[in-house]
């Protein structure tokens, strides 16, 4: 009886001090434990240091505008007037016009893809107190935008047509005609908004007169199936979904006048087999396009007098040997020359050149990365911008002379960074954390001097379970040559000598990084809290390290990422680490076909893999995201084998249990079926579970959390069933 209340008595004890404290599933996959600072939803004003967001406490219910960084809160719009015909609304979202007098109400969001939704609209008068709806046909519509005279809005319908709403006159005009399932205006579809993550296709003109705006004909484009099975009797949805190599959507873009509703198509000349992902107004009268090959090695600037309608190529960029980036870090100049980040000197650099495409001047240089410009201030002749430059897994905050002199740093805290920068300029938000601290939030101002600190996690809430800090290392790849960089995690109660069960954690799609000094996930600590070591790493073929280290996975992913990857776990078996019959592999998406390829082509290393979501050959996928760093399948056909998870089933010996939604409108099950249908040829075992209607995100009812308990369940019954094994050394 003694020896009972003893334990007792340690055990309270245990649990009072947080010794020995292990996460449960339901911390990791339920209500978590942990509060993370967050600074919350933080709508500026225009050219003021204010923000808009949800009010909290007594404000709770009104839309509340607070002073930075006083922090001081007031009533913006009172919970009473978010009322229509008596009825509260609902509101999921909230945007405020350039003149502040008004804010455009989003209720009843409807998902569409991963980015674009349906709403309901109504548009809240903050002088007059009304609420008014965008016509009464409100809901529905997609790509609801102010003009910037904050006069009108413009605004997608199911007809796929683009319309305009004088608030003042409460009329709705149709500014085109052409719509239909196959002709889209004003909004894109599904290849566009996924790859280049835009699904708002028009751009308002600075004066508020014209409307620029993309019709998209994806009338070749190759129909997708999709079917949900929940109901009596099966249901369809049919998606134009280019595959690798098939027919793309064709682009127009057209310019109209608002008020007479008169459209004027762009002279932008080839449209076939080119995108057009870009486009902004450089004045009232002339656009700036970006048009790019399909292969997407080249891109040119088009510089357009809407008037004439005519283009007249500018600022190229190109890439033989691998792709160009696309991004939207361009800076147009009061002079007219353009700032922007390119790879032309080998690593990613800021650049000055004339529009028409004249170098002016390398502002930065060297064997580290920029990553993006976040201000330009020309007055102060100064450059804002992230970069990797103290390490390749961290982005830190820098400024520089638009000549490159005075390059400084202005986060010298170890870490990953993310920085915006206050309204008036006067100061930068920095928000960071790393493998050993959890997020902060602090405010400083535009010489990196601390101001003040927002919002810091409390770490102390970590320090009572048995929290174990990830590492990164170094080892070299298959050549003996190339360094390569990784990250382990080590269970709480690792002891030297001992070889563990592993579980790499990959990605490794080209121009990607996994390896970053930053806090890591909790299902992580979960993994290793179970007895497992928990790796990651970076193959060749990954970004951050220069043009040409990224370019080495042009033509053929599998190559490195299998090469390299190797190379990590033999890395962890000869440190005697590893146990090398227990090494198991996990991913999502891309990480579902790293998973799908290390237990077929790195048969002979890995054991068991969970694979979610995954794509197993990139005929599968869509064209742009593929054909960027493959080519075509018509002109690359040994490269596509080679990437395919098909071609290796043959070599399977392990365990790998396969999960995907029927819904995912993203990578098609179709990429399951296929493996499932190569496995059966080859007489080979695989276990497969279907998510009923789930997109790619496996949301809805408890589909993750039971993901999440499926996938421990695998790994602990097939890898965590033997005793662990001593060094032999």
């Amino acid at each position: 009886m003694i020896f009972k209340k003893e334990i007792l008595i340690l055990l309270f004890l245990s649990i009072l001090l947080g010794e020995n404290k292990r996460l449960s599933f339901d911390d990791v996959q339920g209500k978590s434990p942990f509060e993370y600072a967050r600074l919350g939803m933080m709508k500026w004003h225009p050219n003021d240091n204010t923000y808009l967001s949800w009010g909290k406490g007594s404000y709770k219910g009104h839309i509340v505008s607070v002073n930075f960084p006083e922090q001081d809160t007031s009533v913006f719009a009172d919970s009473s007037l978010l009322y229509m015909n008596g009825k509260k609304l609902s509101i999921v979202n909230f945007e405020l016009d350039k003149s502040k007098s008004k804010l455009l109400l989003l209720t009843k969001r409807k998902r569409i893809w991963r980015h674009s939704y349906y709403g309901e609209y109504y548009i809240l008068d903050l002088n007059s107190k009304d609420v008014i709806p965008i016509t009464n046909d409100n809901d529905n519509l997609r790509n609801v935008k102010f003009a910037p005279n904050g006069l009108k809005v413009a605004y997608v319908r199911k007809d796929n047509n683009l319309y305009v709403f004088d608030i003042k006159k409460r009329k709705e005009k149709k500014l085109t005609k052409t719509g239909s399932t196959t002709i889209l205006n004003g909004h894109f579809g599904w290849v566009y908004e996924e790859e280049f993550g835009s699904f708002d296709a028009y751009r308002w003109s600075p004066n508020s007169k014209y409307i620029a705006y993309w019709e998209e004909n994806q009338s070749k484009v190759p129909v997708f199936t999709m079917f949900d099975e929940l109901g009596l009797y099966p249901t369809t949805q049919e998606i134009h979904y280019p595959k690798a190599g098939q027919t793309n959507p064709t682009m127009a873009i057209y310019v109209v006048d608002v008020n007479r509703g008169r459209n004027k198509k762009m002279d932008i000349k080839d449209t076939e087999d080119k995108y057009y992902p870009w486009m902004r107004w450089s004045d009232d009268d002339n656009l700036i396009i970006m048009r790019m090959n399909r292969l997407q090695n080249f891109w040119e600037f088009l510089n357009v007098s809407w008037q004439r309608g005519l283009s007249v190529s500018g600022l190229t960029e190109s890439d033989p040997n691998g792709w160009v980036d696309l991004h939207r870090n361009y800076h147009f100049l009061q002079n007219g020359n353009i700032l922007w980040i390119s790879e032309r000197s080998g690593w990613r650099h800021l650049f000055i050149h004339t529009s028409k495409g004249k170098l002016v001047k390398q502002v930065t240089d060297g064997n580290w990365e920029v990553k993006r410009i976040v201000r330009v201030d020309e007055k102060k002749n100064k450059i804002y911008f992230t970069s990797n430059k103290e390490s390749v897994f961290e982005s830190r905050f820098y400024s520089v002379n638009f000549d490159g002199a005075k390059l400084k740093l202005l986060t010298p805290e170890n870490g990953s960074h993310s920085v915006r920068i206050l309204p008036e300029g006067d100061g930068f938000i920095d928000s960071y954390s790393s493998i050993n601290q959890p997020q902060k939030h602090v405010l400083k101002n535009m010489d990196g001097k601390l101001v003040k600190v927002i919002s810091e996690t409390d770490k102390s809430q970590f320090q009572k379970y048995d929290w174990s800090y990830p590492n990164i290392i170094q080892f070299k790849s298959d050549d003996g040559l190339t360094n390569l960089d990784g990250i382990i995690t080590y269970p709480p109660d690792y002891v030297k000598g001992k070889r563990y069960p592993v579980i790499v954690h990959g990605y490794g799609m080209p121009g990607t990084q996994i390896v970053n000094n930053r806090w890591g996930s909790t299902w992580n600590q979960y993994l290793v809290q179970q007895g497992y070591i928990v790796f990651s790493m970076d193959a060749r073929g990954m970004s951050g390290r220069g043009e040409a280290f990224k370019n080495l996975s042009y033509g053929d992913m599998a190559q490195y990422l299998a090469k390299d990857t190797a190379a990590g776990v033999k890395y962890l078996i000869d440190k005697g680490i590893a146990d090398p019959d227990r090494i198991g592999a996990w991913g999502w998406s891309g990480g579902g076909y790293f998973t799908g390829l290390m237990l077929t082509k790195n048969a002979d290393l890995f054991n068991v893999g969970v694979s979610v979501a995954p794509v197993m050959d990139f005929r599968l996928y869509d064209s742009i995201y593929t054909e960027r760093s493959m080519g075509l399948p018509q002109d690359n056909k040994a490269g596509y084998d080679s990437t395919s998870v098909l071609s290796y089933v043959d070599r399977f010996n392990g365990k790998l249990l396969v999960i995907h939604g029927t819904g995912d409108d993203n990578v098609h099950s179709q990429n399951t079926t296929w493996l499932v249908e190569e496995f059966v040829k080859h007489d080979k075992q695989i276990d497969v579970f279907y998510y009923p209607s789930r997109a790619h995100g496996m949301s809805g009812g408890n589909a993750r959390k039971n993901l999440y308990r499926k996938m421990i369940n695998y790994f602990n019954d097939n890898l965590l069933g033997k005793a662990l094994i001593k060094s032999k050394n």
